[in-house]
């Protein structure tokens, strides 16, 4: 390493290289040694083509056509290879594409069937709802119609005057209209009873009198 620092014939102190000029001398030593190595291999392909040309030239004109011809077919035999090859390449791209569109095709089949029974599910299950909505206000008919003959009147009454008088507890002023209009009511009653009672008593009376007139 320290050759090769000095190799310009600069001074140089090994304490004062960093890691980086480590990697730096280790890399220009790694790419001499792939030059030569190149170098190396290029000179053994000239010697083998030297060499080769010598034996081409101790070789007869026959010789040199059968070499020839050997030559051809290997090139035939090679470009017939590399024709099959990129045939079969082509094949197979062909091949993937006409399965990427069955298999878009299939799936999109596949989406409209889902999307048409998810559709007929919907409607099934809104039906279904509608007609548990039906037989609910069917069943709840006669309640609201007692409610909004018997409490909501009443009820109404009271929220008017709530707010009319806006008291502290509105809850127990709520609640004492309510029992007020409930004794109200049961008085009402009391006397429709009562002048039920009296009417027929009348009636009873006069047709006593009837009975003994004749």
């Amino acid at each position: 390493m320290k050759k090769l620092a000095e190799r310009n014939g600069k001074p140089c102190c090994i304490n004062l290289i960093t890691e980086a000029d480590n990697k730096f001398l280790k890399k220009l030593q790694k790419d001499e040694e792939i030059r030569e190595k190149l170098a190396q291999e290029a000179s053994k392909e000239d010697l083998a083509e030297e060499s080769k040309g010598e034996e081409l030239d101790d070789l007869t004109s026959e010789q040199r056509a059968e070499m020839a011809r050997k030559k051809e077919c290997l090139d035939s035999e090679s470009e017939d290879e590399v024709g099959a090859l990129i045939r079969r390449e082509e094949e197979e791209h062909t091949r993937n594409e006409q399965e990427a569109e069955e298999n878009k095709r299939v799936a999109s089949e596949e989406a409209e069937a889902r999307r048409i029974r998810e559709a007929k599910e919907a409607a099934r299950l809104e039906e279904i709802r509608q007609q548990e909505r039906d037989l609910l206000d069917q069943r709840s008919q006669p309640i609201r119609q007692y409610l909004m003959d018997n409490v909501v009147p009443h009820l109404t009454e009271g929220l008017i005057q709530l707010c009319k008088e806006v008291p502290e507890d509105s809850t127990e002023f709520l609640a004492n209209f309510l029992f007020e209009r409930a004794d109200l009511l049961d008085e009402q009653v009391l006397r429709e009873r009562e002048e039920m009672l009296r009417k027929k008593q009348e009636e009873k009376k006069q047709q006593a009198r009837k009975a003994n007139n004749r």
